[in-house]
């Protein structure tokens, strides 16, 4: 008989989610996807979950309502043209739902195959679909040519942005327990909104 309480075919509860948005093919762009791929043998805590969100928007919100999570991060390269290549952002994301023009819009090029981090933000926060606590941690590519592999500089933080992932699963699980021993957070990561390494 099994100690879990869970029955079967049951999962724990998803206390921390985390996904990563690619474009498959597109060097850096396809960071999130590629990123999973690199820590797939990392170790987790229970309730922790690591998801390829690589899909259209309104895919992503229903895969976020059958989970549930208390806390979701979001990883992937985001052209912003205002930081060099390699540079991460981390930051604490705004929920105001955006307009309903925008998303309309974004929803007819979501259908049409588009896969893009900010189309995910705008349409999962329009539904109120992400958790109180979402961080969404981008890399600025060096390199959006078709092809595999990461340029060099986005390769250089690969590291920085599991250390912050790290950070990030630590603090939400200790959020919901904070009486009980969390994994320790990672030194190296910091909180800022953009980081070089």
């Amino acid at each position: 008989m099994s100690d879990t309480p869970y029955g079967l075919g049951e999962r724990p509860p998803t206390r921390v989610l985390v996904g990563g948005i690619g474009l498959p093919w597109l060097r850096d762009l396809d960071f999130g996807t590629q990123f999973l791929k690199r820590i797939a043998d990392v170790e987790w805590p229970e309730g922790v979950v690591m998801e390829d969100l690589s899909y259209s928007a309104h895919r992503v919100l229903h895969t976020l309502q059958d989970f549930a999570p208390d806390k979701v991060v979001l990883v992937g390269a985001m052209p912003r043209d205002v930081d060099l290549p390699g540079t991460i952002r981390r930051y604490q994301l705004d929920l105001t739902p955006p307009g309903d023009e925008e998303v309309a819009d974004r929803l007819g090029e979501a259908v049409g195959g588009i896969i893009d981090l900010d189309h995910t933000l705008a349409v999962v926060r329009y539904w109120k679909g992400f958790p109180a606590d979402t961080v969404v941690i981008e890399v600025e590519p060096g390199d959006r040519a078709f092809g595999l592999g990461f340029s060099d500089e986005v390769e250089s933080v690969v590291d920085t942005v599991l250390e912050m992932i790290q950070e990030e699963v630590a603090s939400g699980l200790l959020d919901k327990h904070p009486n009980a021993d969390g994994p320790p957070a990672v030194e190296g990561g910091t909180r800022e909104d953009s980081e070089h390494a």
